[in-house]
């Protein structure tokens, strides 16, 4: 419950304005956690809700296009339990893991370079580190948290995405690209990623790409 009101809060203005009905923007994000229509009394919001209405409809309504009209193969949504989308990623200036003394639980933010991504991600380190080969992987979880205790690492390079995959056009094979929108990706734009990995378990299927570009 505590990930999905921060995770709330971080999608809010900050602005404590009080015309939703709550004092504060922490006791709107609280209460919505469980009663996610709350949010709709944000009018800050509105515009926000309305594109994801438009973006993410009922899943017999999908359109498999981004925002500019591309199309793509499947959706990637992160792990229940995790706070954000899971990646690996690598500094630019990998001695910079060892420099800092990042850790798990760490919250880092810097942006990826390469792919063509032009927004800044802050993430929480959800393993140790890998020293050797100067890999860390994380769960993006917004700008909110880095602005209280974020520490910068420059330039990345994303390795991988792991996450799930509900929604697909096609069946999924290990060794073959595609075109995937990742659930959260606030431009709403597709991505292209070769799976490495792949695990059914019901309804399901984990996956794991690597050789990410946004395309």
């Amino acid at each position: 419950m505590q990930n999905n009101v921060l995770k709330i809060l971080e999608s809010l203005p900050e602005k404590n304005c009080g015309q939703c009905g709550f004092k504060t923007c922490a006791e709107l994000a609280e209460f919505a956690a469980s009663h996610p229509d709350t949010l709709k009394r944000c009018i800050y919001l509105e515009k926000l809700l309305a594109d994801a209405e438009k973006f993410w409809p009922k899943t017999e309504e999908i359109t498999w296009a981004d925002a500019l009209g591309r199309e793509y193969e499947f959706i990637l949504e992160q792990f229940p339990d995790d706070p954000g989308p899971r990646e690996t990623i690598v500094p630019l200036n990998p001695a910079n893991i060892e420099k800092l003394a990042v850790k798990k639980g760490d919250i880092l933010y810097g942006r990826p370079s390469l792919v063509g991504c032009p927004v800044t991600h802050a993430g929480v380190v959800v393993e140790e580190p890998d020293y050797l080969n100067g890999a860390i992987t994380w769960c993006v979880v917004g700008p909110l948290a880095a602005r209280e205790q974020g520490r910068e690492i420059g330039y990345y390079q994303i390795i991988a995405y792991d996450g799930l995959v509900r929604h697909s056009r096609e069946e999924l094979q290990i060794g073959r690209r595609y075109y995937f929108l990742p659930r959260t990706c606030v431009l709403l734009s597709r991505h292209s990623g070769l799976i490495s990995a792949l695990a059914k378990r019901g309804n399901e299927t984990r996956v794991r790409l690597e050789g990410i570009w946004i395309s």
